[in-house]
């Protein structure tokens, strides 16, 4: 994937002309970044958006005692820093290579400049951030209403971005981390997690194997986010 192929997935940036995205790029910058590698530190300050050409970048959050909490997995195909763009304050959380990433980088001064002459992006831009609200709104009702069981069903679910199936067995999807990387994304300790994904695996809902989780019954996951338990499913 190059920029200009970026630039146009994107929702907002998407609608820039030929000769727009040009000047937008002529400013950005391509950077390799290791597996763990950190991209940018909450509250550092804000220089631009960054935007994943291959591999994946987590943001996380951390507290004073050590813990993590994984709030997005961005992978190919997806910007993030978009809330610090807008409001000039630093970075709201950490990023970090989830693996070996090739990213681009937008200064922030050509950003702003751009949205400054096209109010219908700052609509859209105003719009996906919106989405994004919702969705943190979504995770912490979850954490105060939901058991574990039903919040690591749904965490699945919306990774692999999967739909109540009108058959089981209708579809399969792949993800591509450990289940400690699914304990960091709810809060939760591995230990967790592991037993609750091997009695999934042991009823054929899931298959697990080195950093790989592949849904097999998707039905039967969806029933599962809302609580739901079938004959022969735990």
């Amino acid at each position: 994937m190059t920029p200009r192929d970026l630039l146009r997935v994107h929702p907002i940036l998407g609608a820039l002309t030929d000769g727009e995205a040009q000047v937008l790029l002529r400013s950005a910058r391509c950077r390799m970044v290791a597996a763990g590698e950190i991209v940018f530190l909450r509250d550092d300050p804000t220089d631009g958006l960054y935007g994943v050409l291959s591999g994946s970048v987590l943001i996380v959050v951390d507290s004073v005692e050590g813990k993590e909490l994984v709030l997005n997995k961005h992978g190919a195909g997806e910007f993030f820093g978009e809330v610090s763009l807008l409001d000039g304050e630093g970075r709201s959380a950490m990023a970090v290579a989830y693996e070996a990433s090739r990213l681009v980088h937008i200064d922030r001064d050509r950003l702003l400049a751009f949205l400054k002459q096209r109010p219908d992006a700052l609509l859209r831009i105003v719009q996906l951030l919106c989405a994004r609200m919702r969705r943190v709104t979504h995770l912490v009702e979850d954490s105060i209403f939901l058991d574990v069981s039903t919040r690591l069903a749904r965490q699945i679910v919306a990774l692999t971005d999967a739909r109540v199936l009108p058959r089981e067995h209708a579809g399969t999807a792949t993800l591509h981390l450990s289940q400690n990387d699914l304990a960091r994304m709810l809060g939760v300790s591995r230990e967790f997690v592991g037993k609750q994904l091997t009695a999934w695996r042991d009823s054929g809902i899931v298959e697990l194997g080195r950093r790989r989780l592949t849904v097999r019954d998707a039905g039967a996951l969806a029933r599962l986010c809302v609580g739901e338990r079938q004959a022969g499913h735990p």
